[in-house]
């Protein structure tokens, strides 16, 4: 039943990280682009894999590009790097709507790498920025650090096949986002938007132990996981809209009608 809502979770997952994680992540709150590009992506996912289909992809990486260059000349080194990852997403998407398999790595792997270098990369490293600069110490520099290094250790581990990439970057993300989500228990305590931060300190505990056993059964078969079918609804979807968009609708919720 779970491997059923896998293509389906990932369509929905991608288009709603176009429209709104992306312009939260970023700093970026011209929405209507953002929702134009998404528009684009969910056009791209209605088509068999080719040149069409991953033309549709091009604003998504026009965005992400304009975002790191806004990032680089603010001199503000973390958002460019959230930028980055952000674009690693959206090129990753072309890569897998044009139907090429990079480095050899075949689908629906390619298709989630686009997933989880937009919300594992871009949106949790946005998060882990911004617990630094609200709650600057060691252990939000450490959440921070361990968040940017885990999505290309866990690349890597795909690309060369390596337990150490593989497992060692599951496990590293599973301690930052964990870190993360404990620093953001102040938010879910006190914040105005209490239920989505609730949701979004709980969820990672829950999903990250799912990555990480995953990850050990691909090099030791008899660690108990899930299949890739049955991974992308429970922890991808819990990991994507319980902890990465709900935080991001909190600080959305919380900060935007003072802008305003």
């Amino acid at each position: 039943m779970l491997a059923t809502l896998m293509v389906p979770v990932m369509n929905v997952a991608l288009v709603v990280g176009v429209a709104v994680v992306m312009p939260l992540s970023l700093e970026d709150l011209r929405f209507r682009r953002w929702l134009l590009a998404a528009a684009s992506v969910g056009l791209s996912l209605l088509f068999e894999p080719g040149p069409l289909a991953a033309v549709f992809v091009a604003p998504w990486v026009g965005l992400t590009v304009v975002a790191g260059v806004v990032a680089l000349k603010d001199r503000d080194g973390w958002l460019a790097l959230v930028a980055g990852f952000a674009g690693t997403a959206a090129l990753a998407l072309g890569c897998s709507r044009f139907g090429w398999a990079p480095f050899g790595v075949q689908e629906p792997i390619v298709k989630l790498t686009a997933l989880h270098f937009t919300y594992a990369g871009a949106g949790t490293l946005s998060l882990a920025r911004r617990v630094h600069l609200l709650r600057p110490g060691r252990w939000s520099w450490l959440a921070r650090t361990l968040v940017f290094m885990a999505p290309p250790l866990v690349a890597s581990g795909f690309v060369w096949r390596s337990a150490v990439g593989q497992l060692g970057g599951a496990v590293v993300m599973t301690l930052g986002v964990w870190l993360v989500a404990l620093l953001q228990v102040p938010d879910a305590v006190d914040g105005s938007a209490r239920l989505f931060w609730r949701v979004s300190c709980a969820s990672p505990f829950v999903a990250m132990v799912l990555a990480v056993a995953w990850a050990a059964n691909q090099y030791f078969p008899s660690v108990p996981a899930l299949t890739v079918p049955d991974m992308v609804p429970t922890h991808g979807a819990l990991n994507a809209f319980g902890f990465v968009l709900c935080a991001h609708l909190a600080v959305w919720t919380e900060f935007a009608p003072r802008e305003r």
